[in-house]
């Protein structure tokens, strides 16, 4: 901390100079920067030097040292005050406590008194600019925070974890137009993905997203009845309150803008939005997500690349006085149970689900619908693919179905048939998958394309599975490991064979020779030719 300024005031020089030449000040981390002999001097000497400390005599001509201290404290009250006074003065003085005078000295003035007043004085700046320090850093903190919290808030509200109060409340933290009244809402989901391509890095989803992201604020950033944020599954929400514009018309033109403007070379991008219906209330929100949601899975199919809108889905035979409604838990239970190959429990739970009344074919198709989606979730959760998983004919006739019996029949087959598969794979994938994945690797590393989504694919798990594994078996990630077991064998080829360094990078998996010298370099602290010219 910086040497604290101090001003003296008193009309007598003795007794001005007395407490300069008392203690030493600068010991004390303080610095004299002026005298002063009277108040009017002394307020002139406070507006240019603004000093941290005052001391000032309470008898003085024209003005005393109260009025003084009064005039100091409600301009800097920042600055601490400090009345020397004598032992008659001393119960006018104490009048003075309420002005926030920081402390007295009485006459004569001794150096124990005046280091004991000056450590206080010094410890309590030093503790409050400490706390405005943590303040600034508090506020720059929230300032950086603020979009994470207001993402936050949106996406409780969109899982209906909060009251009609707290939003309101939120909303005025966070500067949102509130709409008086009871809001009109409605919502879409939109999802941008990549789809497969060799030169479709694990970065450039995110990258995606982010831009989406950035476009979709572009495109309203002058509209104050739009609220966008990322939900909890990286996609795109953007929350329509009280608008009087088409939500699907806007939707409509954003994603053929987006699917332009987040373009690859040679890759088309997939952009593909869920609408849901317009609902009255701060609650409706909710329902609004949740119908948004169901619009965006129908994907599966419909296809990508589209705005499906949720009260497009199934319109015939609607019953608008008794809607269906989406058993949530049991759906949950039902994914749960598939996921882990439980399929007799699975069935138990499809019975509990097709128990409820249905008033028309229409809903039980959607029920149907919720059945397909949650069984597509558990075998997209275990990296299973292709018909035998998802069979496009037995869907189309579930969703088709016109008798009950029937759709419970074919719905009993679709969800034995993906809990089956990933019982049995979950079983061929018993034993130590580390180990299986070290030998994969020792085999594999030659293999330029051999990366951690290769290696979860083959082993039937998650990339960030696998990850999360080699992290916590070998204590490093899983290019950390690969790269080093690559390394050990160029070592091994650099002592035992005559090989060029191009050659030795092609047969490790590294192709690129510069940055194979740059691995192998980082590796071992030499280039290939002085490590070979050191060890022969």
């Amino acid at each position: 901390m910086e040497p604290l300024k101090v001003l003296i005031v008193d009309d007598e020089y003795l007794i001005r100079n007395l407490l300069r030449m008392r203690i030493d000040w600068k010991q004390q981390g303080m610095q004299i920067v002026g005298e002063a002999s009277d108040a009017a001097e002394a307020l002139e000497q406070v507006e240019q030097l603004h000093p941290d400390i005052v001391f000032t005599d309470i008898y003085m001509p024209k003005m005393d040292g109260i009025e003084l201290s009064k005039r100091i404290l409600e301009r800097y009250p920042n600055i601490k005050v400090v009345v020397v006074t004598g032992h008659d003065e001393f119960e006018y003085a104490r009048q003075s406590v309420k002005l926030g005078i920081s402390d007295f000295i009485l006459k004569p003035i001794r150096a124990s008194e005046l280091l004991q007043v000056t450590a206080k004085l010094r410890a309590s700046i030093k503790q409050e600019r400490g706390r405005e320090i943590e303040l600034v850093k508090l506020r720059e903190e929230m300032e950086r925070s603020l979009p994470y919290l207001k993402e936050r808030f949106v996406n409780q509200w969109l899982q209906g974890a909060l009251h009609e109060e707290e939003v309101r409340e939120q909303m005025r933290f966070f500067d949102i137009s509130i709409p008086s009244g009871m809001p009109e809402s409605q919502i879409a989901v939109i999802e941008i993905d990549a789809p497969v391509h060799p030169y479709v890095t694990e970065e450039i989803p995110i990258m995606l997203r982010l831009q989406g992201l950035q476009h979709v604020q572009a495109y309203y950033h002058e509209n104050p009845h739009i609220i966008i944020v990322n939900d909890t599954h990286n996609r795109i929400v953007t929350l329509s309150i009280a608008s009087q514009d088409s939500l699907v018309a806007q939707m409509e033109l954003l994603q053929e803008k987006l699917q332009h403007s987040l373009a690859l070379e040679g890759i088309a991008v997939q952009v593909t939005v869920g609408i849901g219906q317009k609902h009255a209330g701060w609650e409706g929100v909710c329902t609004a997500y949740r119908e948004a949601c169901r619009a965006l899975e129908y994907q599966a199919f419909a296809g990508k690349n589209q705005v499906i809108c949720f009260e497009d889905l199934v319109m015939d035979g609607r019953n608008h006085n008794q809607p269906y409604r989406s058993d949530t838990s049991l759906l949950q239970q039902l994914q749960f149970c598939v996921s882990v190959g439980a399929g007799q429990e699975a069935l138990s739970l499809l019975a509990k689900i097709f128990a409820a009344p249905f008033s028309n074919v229409a809903q039980f198709r959607m029920a149907a619908m919720d059945v397909i989606t949650e069984c597509q979730r558990a075998a997209m959760e275990q990296q299973l693919e292709g018909e035998q998983v998802f069979n496009k004919e037995a869907v189309a006739m579930m969703l088709t179905a016109e008798h009950l019996p029937d759709l419970k029949m074919l719905l009993e087959q679709h969800v034995r048939t993906i809990a089956d598969v990933i019982q049995s794979k979950r079983q061929a994938r018993e034993g130590n998958l580390i180990d299986q994945v070290k030998a994969y690797l020792e085999e594999q590393m030659g293999n330029a394309d051999v990366g951690l989504s290769s290696t979860a694919a083959a082993f039937y798990v998650s990339p960030g599975h696998l990850g999360r594994l080699m992290k916590k078996e070998t204590g490093q990630t899983f290019v950390e490991y690969l790269t080093q077991l690559r390394m050990k064998k160029a070592e091994s080829l650099l002592k035992q064979t005559d090989l060029k360094g191009y050659e030795i990078g092609e047969q490790v998996g590294i192709p690129d020779p510069h940055y194979f010298s740059v691995l192998f370099k980082k590796q071992f602290g030499r280039s290939m030719n002085e490590y070979r010219n050191v060890k022969s």
